[in-house]
């Protein structure tokens, strides 16, 4: 009778300690994928916006801010991502030839741009690994210039004129799994060389 108490009493704890190991392991340890994670949050700062090299109200830029993007895209499937931009960048222009009848004088001509844009992004994430991604992307939308214009006697003129924006990515690159540092070089208005920080959450895909 004590052999059978005894066996019981071993069957019973092993029991409860398998019992008790399986339901740790059921519990996730681990960190999510970022390849999993369909929310993206990103911000980051881009050099060499087409606004610079492009001439506006027939002056030529000769300094910038450079680019500040806020952006949230959203995974529809491992490749594709969908999502929007905001951007603001600040680009001074003046004159720089000498006036046609006059060569001896300067032009002291210049402006100010305060360049809003909005974009419509779409992504494509042809490498999508566990804290690594590789992408290429474009994106359309429009961009208000709100400038203040000065001429050669010092009066100011202020205005405002809407302006297209679009910007293709050739090649962006993300490492980490939900905080990450990405990377991108491309042609548009936005910039060609950008990089910054990217937060992705959400359920898995």
């Amino acid at each position: 009778m004590k052999k059978l108490i005894i066996m019981m009493i071993f069957l019973g704890s092993g029991m409860s300690l398998s019992f008790s190991q399986n339901k740790e392991a059921a519990v996730p340890t681990g960190k999510a994928d970022q390849s999993e994670l369909y929310n993206n949050f990103y911000l980051s700062y881009g050099i060499g916006s087409l606004f610079y090299y492009i001439e506006n109200h027939g002056l030529t830029a000769n300094s910038t801010s450079g680019n500040i993007l806020l952006g949230y895209s959203r995974s529809l499937n491992k490749v594709v991502a969908v999502g929007f931009q905001v951007m603001y960048s600040q680009v001074d222009r003046e004159a720089t030839q000498s006036e046609l009848y006059y060569p001896s004088y300067y032009s002291q001509e210049k402006a100010t741009d305060h360049l809003w844009q909005g974009l419509a992004s779409l992504r494509f994430q042809y490498l999508n690994r566990k804290a690594f991604c590789m992408y290429s992307g474009f994106g359309m939308g429009v961009t208000m210039n709100s400038y203040t214009q000065t001429d050669s006697y010092g009066i100011e003129k202020k205005g405002q004129q809407l302006l297209p924006a679009a910007q293709l990515t050739l090649l962006g690159f993300r490492i980490g799994r939900a905080v990450s540092f990405f990377g991108e070089f491309g042609i548009g208005t936005s910039s060609i060389l950008s990089g910054g920080i990217s937060y992705k959450f959400g359920d898995n895909l």
